[in-house]
């Protein structure tokens, strides 16, 4: 059974003439948590930082967390409006454009399907001009897919819980935890499951080109 990801992966092929590296984008290439608050903060609501869900951390002006059922309408909203216009995570750019020298790169992400075509169109703009897949759930069955018969993979995520997806399907793949925000990187409390951890380009970029 094929993971679930837009567009599909049945015919997905890599050139295994380079490593392959597999790259988030919000929080690592799009600067998601900073876009997130100044679009809460119009809707008069904020961010909680208590943990990295979004659950429980959304704010109403009562000091009350909004509603399960009312986060997916929030979320799609921002999605819907902000998507093309979210600033870059600085470096993100230059950095992935010196490393795809050496990497084979895809960026896969877990924006929701219908906001696929905004990410796209986003990510060709700002010139990241790498394949693109949106994913659903946890991101290790995709990666592990899409590390068929390949030698070297990387992967770079801000959530420690995709790394550990990742590594319970795949060990082998060497992991990267990149958390660029303070204030999510204080909310860390998982035992170590990650090969690496950075919180600016450089770093990435001298793990990956060492």
């Amino acid at each position: 059974m094929l993971p679930n990801t837009f567009p599909s992966l049945e015919e997905f092929e890599i050139k295994k003439s380079k490593p392959l590296l597999i790259c988030d984008a919000d929080e690592v290439i799009f600067d998601f948590m900073n876009s997130f608050e100044k679009y809460l903060e119009k809707k008069k609501l904020y961010f909680n930082w208590n943990s990295y869900a979004l659950e429980g951390n959304i704010i109403d002006n009562n000091n009350n967390a909004v509603e399960k059922r009312l986060i997916k309408k929030i979320i799609d909203d921002f999605f819907l409006n902000n998507t093309f216009n979210m600033r870059l995570i600085s470096g993100a750019k230059e950095s992935l454009n010196r490393i795809s020298k050496a990497y084979n790169i895809i960026i896969l992400s877990n924006i929701p399907f219908r906001f696929y075509d905004k990410r796209l169109l986003s990510l060709k703009k700002n010139g990241f001009e790498y394949p693109f897949f949106a994913n659903q759930g946890t991101k290790g069955k995709t990666i592990k897919f899409m590390s068929k018969k390949l030698n070297s993979v990387w992967f770079i995520d801000d959530s420690p819980y995709q790394i550990k997806s990742v590594k319970l399907e795949k060990a082998e793949v060497n992991t990267i935890l990149y958390v660029n925000n303070t204030k999510l990187a204080s909310l860390i409390t998982q035992e170590k499951c990650w090969d690496y951890y950075s919180n600016h380009w450089k770093q990435n970029e001298k793990i990956l080109l060492n």
